[in-house]
């Protein structure tokens, strides 16, 4: 009797400053008999399953978000009334000319930031929303240089202390700020009107992008992922069906 073909699972990890995501699949197996439909959406997954950690908008943007280290600061730039656009465009401009000032206050030297422009939810009023290191660009500098309004500001990751039940000690832990925001920035679709229709919700500088790795890849015969004891976020999940496993996790180490 043959004996049954090893489980080989396919290995994809993505680093981004402090945040690490790991995902673990086995490749689906086409099968006699099965629809041309399963056939389509399995050769879907074995085309995509190396990428699984930043194939999707909220994933790339969080691995963006996460190289603006652990400083990264979240600015809301809101217009007053004698300064609000009346359509996408007029936004477009006036973050042009807000980065063409933050170049100039930066003295030409390149910036790591991530924006989006947002107008369908809250007053329905357009705005801009702003993330870049807060050694680079402090609340006090970016009220300076935001000329048509106000300026919010708080940081990507919101940490807060936690006693440990077994230890009774005090721990630091946060709330996964890349992926809160990232999916933040995601959540309005364009619409055609406030966000023409084709339109990314975000956008990154040059900076940022290029500092984007390339995943690790690797084979190995363990679907498990070990997530380090010490670490101020994690999440894991997973999936098993006729398609084949997945597992993933995201977690941010020790700042």
């Amino acid at each position: 009797m043959p004996m049954a073909d090893p489980l080989i699972w396919h290995c994809c990890r993505q680093r981004a400053g402090p945040l690490t995501k790991e995902c673990r699949a086995l490749r689906p197996r086409f099968r006699p008999g099965e629809t041309a439909l399963d056939h389509r959406a399995k050769a879907e997954l074995k085309r995509y399953q190396r990428s699984a950690v930043n194939r999707k908008q909220v994933d790339r943007l969080e691995i963006r978000l996460a190289l603006l280290g652990p400083t990264g600061t979240h600015y809301t730039l809101t217009y007053e009334d004698e300064h609000l656009p009346g359509d996408f465009g007029g936004v477009r401009r006036s973050l042009r000319a807000f980065l063409s000032r933050v170049g100039r206050w930066r003295d030409g030297r390149p910036l790591d930031y991530a924006y989006a422009i947002e107008g369908l939810h809250g007053d329905r009023r357009y705005h801009i929303h702003f993330a870049c290191p807060y050694a680079d660009l402090a609340p006090t500098e970016i009220s300076r240089i935001w000329r048509q309004g106000t300026v919010d500001d708080e940081p990507v990751l919101l940490t807060h202390p936690v006693k440990d039940v077994q230890t009774g000690e005090w721990v630091t832990v946060c709330d996964g700020g890349y992926r809160r925001l990232a999916e933040y920035f995601n959540k309005e679709p364009t619409d055609g009107f406030f966000i023409p229709l084709g339109r990314h919700p975000w956008g990154c500088s040059r900076s940022l992008n290029a500092k984007v790795q390339p995943p690790e890849i690797w084979m190995d015969a363990s679907g498990a992922i070990d997530i380090p004891p010490s670490v101020l976020w994690a999440r894991r999940g997973g999936t098993e069906n006729d398609f084949g496993a997945y597992n993933y996790a995201s977690w941010i180490s020790s700042l």
